[in-house]
């Protein structure tokens, strides 16, 4: 399965050695092995693996480690050879192949996850320690410039537990865009790297949901610590450390396939992924006021092939990056913490966003923004909140009345949907002069009233609006579609129908 690429190798002169690439070898006498593997990816993925190589770097003695705090010289056996499967394991998975930079020479020369000063004693070692380095560095810039964000992610082995995968990112620090992005799910829940690896059949330290922190030995190394988000950035960094019964070679391939499920499941609920040209460009608030929902949201856009997914913040919204896309989708969490985020300047953008032609989905909250209700309020669709004072009434599954519009708009099968519902708003016409009138394309035909909630209010009302702004249209969901197994398809046949008001994207 592996694709041609560009590795890097010692060619030998009378006492000179430098460096050749595999594309200006041509018909040369074969050279040397690589000291360096390195190949470029098509996946917001990088791969890293600086300590499984056993070569000698050809002038360079084994370093002693003099006052060098946790010196060690032994290799982490096997992890270039399981990193290796592992990106064959994902491009079988995907089509697709992660950016890989593997050391093939030994620790004992050169370590790579420490910073120049600890890791090598000779300068002959320089140009192979920064050969590695500049690999990852160039493969950070690509994935940035093309995909906007990713991960990297650094293979080691350890002995302490040995059919254990241990986390170390420096206790969260260096997946710091990915916590504010996405909240501490992404690090510690079920649906985090570590979640999906344990729901392969894998030992994993510290355990799924557990908020202790890593183990002080293992908590990220240098790699990490570098081309992380400690300091910022969009790329963050997880450091694998895995146990010797899990990379031998009679065990590494099956560990392989597990990682390579794992990664995959991550990646989809995570990174952004590359679509057709001609795709949807759907941006998704994931900033202050989103809710755990926003998970959900995601994964079942990244199963949609005509949808590129954008991930936005409130300062990405107020510099005028809706510009660029033709969707807004503002998830479920609380429609006032969203709003005010924004402020009057980036809920101004997203008006002008829609009086040119641009399309809104609000699902609970983002219902509660779009409407005309509030101070910190859209004012995009001409509704009111009924019976705002009870407006957490309490979750569960509702049954919604769907009109002729609504039951063409979501290619429902009959007039009646059941869908799950939590504390969305309740609409009905706020009858503003100076928005259009929307259409209730559903109204809820059963209610949820606890938590002190009067019964006999939400029946009758909105669940599900459409309607137009400026040259913009506008999809607010009162319930949650992502959450409603089977309901997925929901969003995307309101993406296309809201997607129609750009000029660029007549579906």
């Amino acid at each position: 399965m592996r694709k041609s690429f560009v590795s890097l190798f010692f060619a030998i002169l009378p006492g000179i050695f430098f460096l050749v690439s595999a594309e200006e070898k041509h018909d040369e006498p074969k050279l040397p092995d690589p000291l360096v593997i390195i190949e470029a990816g098509d996946l917001p993925i990088i791969l890293s693996a600086p300590h499984g190589g056993r070569r000698p770097v050809p002038g360079v003695v084994p370093r002693k480690g003099e006052d060098v705090p946790q010196f060690v010289a032994r290799s982490d056996s096997w992890t270039d050879e399981l990193t290796e499967k592992l990106a064959d394991e994902i491009e079988k998975n995907t089509g697709k192949r992660p950016y890989v930079v593997i050391a093939k020479f030994h620790r004992k020369f050169i370590d790579a996850n420490r910073p120049p000063e600890r890791a090598y004693e000779s300068k002959a070692a320089k140009e192979t320690y920064d050969v590695y380095h500049k690999a990852l560095a160039d493969a950070r810039a690509k994935v940035i410039a093309r995909w906007g964000t990713g991960i990297l992610l650094d293979i080691h082995g350890q002995a302490a537990e040995p059919d254990t995968i241990i986390r170390g990112t420096r206790n969260g620090r260096t997946i710091t865009h990915l916590i504010e992005k996405f909240n501490r799910d992404s690090l510690i829940s079920e649906s985090s790297l570590f979640g999906h690896l344990s729901a392969q059949g894998l030992a994993v330290h510290p355990p799924v949901n557990s908020t202790r922190n890593e183990q002080t030995s293992y908590s990220g190394g240098y790699i990490v610590g570098t081309y992380g988000s400690v300091k910022g950035g969009a790329l963050d960094a997880i450091q694998l450390e895995l146990g010797r019964n899990l990379r031998r070679p009679t065990t590494n391939s099956e560990t392989a396939k597990k990682l390579a499920n794992a990664i995959e499941n991550f990646s989809s609920q995570y990174l952004p992924s590359e679509k057709s040209a001609d795709a949807i460009n759907v941006g998704v608030y994931l900033d202050k006021g989103a809710g755990k929902s926003k998970i959900n949201l995601l994964h079942a856009l990244s199963t949609f092939d005509e949808v590129s997914i954008q991930h936005l913040t409130a300062k990405d919204i107020q510099s005028g990056k809706l510009d660029q896309l033709d969707v807004l989708i503002q998830p479920g969490g609380s429609g006032g913490g969203q709003g005010r985020h924004l402020g009057e300047d980036g809920r101004e953008k997203i008006r002008h966003f829609l009086k040119n032609g641009g399309g809104y989905i609000g699902i609970c909250a983002g219902a509660y923004l779009a409407s005309a209700d509030y101070s910190w309020s859209l004012n995009i669709l001409d509704a009111k909140v009924i019976d705002r004072k009870h407006w957490a009434r309490g979750n569960g599954t509702v049954k919604l009345t769907l009109s002729d519009s609504g039951k063409n708009l979501l290619q429902a099968p009959n007039n009646s949907l059941e869908i799950f519902y939590a504390q969305g708003p309740l609409l009905a016409p706020a009858n503003n002069p100076n928005i259009p009138d929307y259409d209730p394309v559903a109204t809820f035909q059963t209610e949820i009233a606890k938590k002190g909630a009067p019964k006999g209010v939400m029946i009758g009302t909105t669940a599900i609006a459409e309607g137009r702004f400026g040259e913009g249209r506008v999809i607010c969901f009162s319930p949650h579609p992502e959450l409603t197994k089977g309901l997925d398809h929901s969003i995307q046949f309101a993406i296309h129908k809201v997607s129609q008001g750009r000029s660029n994207k007549v579906k």
